[in-house]
Parts: C-alpha cells; structure tokens; sequence
C-alpha cells in the first residue's frame, strides 16, 4: 500500500462505483474541488494498492466558513472514502494518520472533519480518531439533498 499526495489526474480517474457519483451537485464539486487543487488551498490524498487508487482524503486549508478551516492553524478534512472491497482493514486509519502528519508538517494545530447526522458510524470511527470536541451544526443544501452534519474539532 501507498500514501501519496495524488493528483488532478487521480482525482479525475475516480470513478462513480465508491467514490464521485455522476450527480449534478457531484459535478459541480469536482469543479471546485480541481479549482481548489489548482489554486493551492486544498490537496487530495490518495492510497494505493498495485498503481490502483482504492482510497481517498482531501484537506482544505481555508474556507469561507472559518470554524471549518481558517488558513492559519485548522484546516478541513473531507471526502474520506475507501473501496468497499478494501474497507475494515485499517487502511482510513493509515491515510487519516498520514495526512494528519501533513496538516501538523504545514504549522496547523487543529484540525476538523464532519459527519453526517445519518451516518453515526463515521462520527464513531471520527471520534475513536481523536475528533471529540463538537463545533457546529451545518445544513449542508445541493440541488439534490438538505443533509445536517456535525463538524468536530482535533488538537494536534
């Protein structure tokens, strides 16, 4: 297995079986995100088994909502996926440690991920990585959906 900073190449090659569906609001998000990429405030991770991508991670280092990241010392994680196929086996684990170690590497000290409030599994698996202090209810709105998720806060 390997972790690696991927690219707007990789992210690109995702396909919509585990990871970017071909939705609307998808669409427009890979949009931002390949933007985001290209302008620095983001990066996208990725884990490897044989050259394949089966894992990906993002983090944003400012955003317009500062309680989310604010471009000095908390950045944002987001769109933690793995292939089913590779799920229960550690392997979120190693990517979230790995990037973790990267956002610390960058000078941030915190760190925040959210979870949606019809996922308590991810908000379970978030808090058992060390995302334990609660910062905000957010109404997430695309063309598609009206989702609530909570957004938790790490210290580095």
């Amino acid at each position: 297995m390997d972790i690696r900073m991927g690219n707007i190449e990789d992210f690109t090659s995702l396909n919509e079986d585990w990871a970017w569906s071909q939705a609307d609001w998808q669409r427009e998000a890979q949009k931002k995100t390949i933007q985001a990429i290209e302008d620095g405030n983001q990066e996208f991770w990725v884990i490897e088994n044989n050259d394949q991508i089966i894992g990906e991670i993002h983090i944003c280092w400012r955003k317009d909502d500062e309680d989310a990241a604010n471009g000095h010392n908390r950045a944002y994680l987001f769109a933690l996926r793995l292939h089913p196929d590779f799920r229960g086996q550690g392997l979120g684990t190693k990517l979230i440690q790995r990037v973790l170690q990267r956002v610390r590497d960058n000078g941030f000290t915190e760190v925040t991920i959210g979870a949606y409030k019809d996922e308590p599994h991810l908000k379970s698996l978030y808090n058992k990585w060390g995302f334990t202090s609660f910062v905000k209810e957010i109404t997430e709105t695309t063309s598609e959906y009206s989702k609530i998720y909570e957004l938790f806060l790490k210290n580095l």
